[in-house]
């Protein structure tokens, strides 16, 4: 094994001059020794070598105690310090203490064994001020094989330091910024995945369960939307605030995006986990400043733990968000646990979702059509449409028995076109073969009216067909007129009505409408609701009601339909009260578009001449 080159005994300290050659020194020294005609293993601290370098960068050179011996000009403008102050001077006069020990002691061991030694080192001026170089610090070997000097180039490289600093600084500024989000200064959702993941892989290691909660601010977007986005920002701000007070290192808090929170709970039990987080809901429940008023929120929380209720991130992320949706549907401000049915119920969800998709491809869903007596004479028969499915295994099913894919916006919205391509087609039908009735009534939802495709599709096919949009009456229910929609379904409705469309308050008495809907809405007609019918004969208070109902809405110039007429002795209190339109099975149930004939020939005659 190579010694290292006698002479350079004692102290450590006599390589840390700390001075520097720019690098590929030897190729330079070649290059030079080319033009100056001299031997290309020329010794580095020969005076010829260093008046090369002189003028261009700094130089210096040390005697093997450390000891300064000569400087250049360049040298002395880049340390600060003038010759007189550095010759004879130890290099540590230029030590910045930014370097460890085992540093120094690479590059003695390098320069020990009679290598030129490559590298970056940060000085200290004289004002105190730090300075990187970059360079090489060559040993001079005489022929008797001891080192006597070394000699150093230097190269400030400063400038490009301070950029690699600000470029560092910026890369952990953008690191940061990819894992916060920017409006709560809370963990984003990546961040919050990346927790998961991250306690996930260590779990066969360290054994330790942990708790997944998502959260949601109850009824945000109706704040959203009433106050402004600004006032929704600030709401989400104090949520954040609240729950960033209770974070520690055992509970991560994240905004996962819009009203959505996530906190992650570690070493702690599931009774603690709870405890927790009963206490962040109490916290939002707290009055926050909103828009300048003092205003009471709430937020419903879906739990889930690892490993018990899922074997993955994703899994254990899609179990909270079943125990969420729970919390919401069984009142919202309030905790919900996961628990192995709510999968179950999901997945039979979207069983019947995605049977309900297929069987609109396959044209499954078919109308049957009840009437609607008008007890006025000269007043041709109504229909109502109403949806059957022709399940393939459990046959003919009412709505009742889909309900729960009602409860899809997107289906609901395309149960909505479907029901218009079919219905024009039936009406269609029953022209070409001589049936007159009335208006065909069409039950619609919010969705129909999310966006402008439902009406221009309506409008479309009454000029395809020739049947007139008059032909139709929209019922529409008072739950429609609520919530962030409303605009939007108002809107629609005068579109509709101006267009000849009739529009009909479905179900009413039984929700929130108002009078003020009957005065600000296009409504041509009431509908009052079955249960108020069903015990009128017998209950004053039903048949106040329903008198009521009547007298106020003939005032308004409004049309009343009673629904769910089942009985003779209903037909005659009904057209004592005035009531205009009769619907119920004392008519007859709904049946399909070609028995319709026969049903309308067979219907109790009712009707009365008013006056």
């Amino acid at each position: 094994m190579t010694k290292p080159v006698e002479a350079l005994h004692g102290n450590q300290s006599n390589l840390e001059s700390e001075m520097v050659v720019m690098p590929h020194l030897e190729q330079m020294l070649e290059d030079i020794s080319d033009k100056m005609r001299l031997p290309s293993r020329l010794d580095p601290g020969d005076c010829l070598i260093r008046d090369a370098f002189d003028s261009a960068y700094p130089v210096a050179a040390a005697d093997v105690r450390g000891t300064i011996i000569y400087v250049n000009r360049k040298f002395c403008e880049m340390s600060g310090y003038s010759e007189e102050e550095l010759i004879g001077s130890n290099h540590r006069l230029l030590n910045s203490g930014e370097h460890s020990t085992s540093f120094f002691r690479g590059m003695y061991r390098q320069i020990a064994y009679g290598k030129a030694w490559h590298g970056e080192i940060c000085n200290r001026r004289k004002d105190g001020s730090l300075y990187w170089v970059d360079g090489t610090i060559v040993p001079h070997i005489p022929e008797r094989g001891k080192i006597s000097r070394c000699t150093s180039i230097w190269f400030d490289i400063t400038e490009r330091k301070l950029l690699e600093e600000e470029l560092r600084a910026s890369k952990e500024n953008l690191k940061r910024l990819a894992s916060i989000d920017p409006l709560t200064d809370l963990a984003n959702r990546r961040r919050f995945q990346e927790h998961i993941s991250s306690l996930v892989h260590e779990y066969p290691r360290t054994k330790r369960e942990f708790h997944l909660a998502l959260l949601d601010v109850d009824r945000f977007k109706e704040v959203h939307d009433t106050f402004g986005h600004p006032a929704g920002d600030d709401l989400l701000k104090t949520v954040a605030t609240r729950l960033r007070a209770m974070a520690d290192q055992h509970l991560l808090v994240a905004r996962l995006g819009g009203d959505e929170f996530g906190l992650i709970l570690t070493a702690c039990s599931s009774e603690q986990a709870n405890a927790v987080l009963e206490a962040a809901i109490e916290a939002i429940r707290q009055p926050m400043l909103i828009a300048g008023t003092s205003r009471r929120c709430s937020a419903s929380l879906g739990v889930a733990t690892f490993p018990m209720h899922a074997e993955d991130g994703a899994a254990l992320l899609k179990a909270a968000g079943l125990a969420l949706h729970h919390a919401k549907m069984n009142g919202r401000d309030r905790i919900e646990n996961f628990q192995p049915e709510f999968r179950d119920i999901a997945e039979k969800k979207a069983f019947l979702l995605a049977e309900i998709e297929g069987g609109l491809r396959q044209g499954a869903f078919e109308f049957h059509y009840q009437p609607i007596v008008p007890l006025a004479d000269h007043t041709p028969v109504s229909l109502e449409a109403l949806m059957r499915w022709r399940h393939p295994q459990r046959g003919l099913l009412s709505p009742a028995g889909f309900q729960e894919g009602f409860a899809d916006q997107q289906v609901r919205a395309a149960f909505g076109m479907y029901m218009l391509t079919k219905v024009f087609g039936d009406v269609t039908a029953f022209q070409s073969y001589g049936l007159a009735v009335g208006r065909i009534a069409l039950n619609l939802t919010s969705s129909d009216f999310q966006s402008d495709a439902f009406l221009d599709h309506f409008f479309k096919l009454s000029a395809e067909t020739g049947v007139p949009l008059s032909s139709f009456c929209a019922e529409v229910t008072e739950g429609m007129f609520l919530g962030p929609s409303q605009k939007r379904v108002e809107w629609g409705l005068h579109r509709l009505h101006e267009a000849g469309v009739e529009i009909a308050l479905d179900d009413f008495g039984t929700g929130f409408a108002s009078l003020t809907h009957l005065r600000q809405l296009p409504i041509d007609r009431l509908k009052i609701d079955r249960s108020f019918v069903a015990n009128m004969v017998l209950s004053n208070e039903d048949q106040a009601i329903v008198r009521g109902v009547i007298d106020i809405a003939h005032n308004l110039g409004v049309v009343v339909t009673a629904e769910g007429v089942e009985t003779v002795e209903q037909v005659e209190l009904l057209t004592d009260l005035g009531c205009d339109m009769l619907q119920g099975w004392y008519f007859g149930k709904a049946c399909e578009a070609g028995r319709l004939p026969a049903l309308l020939g067979a219907l109790p005659d009712c009707r009365i001449q008013r006056a």
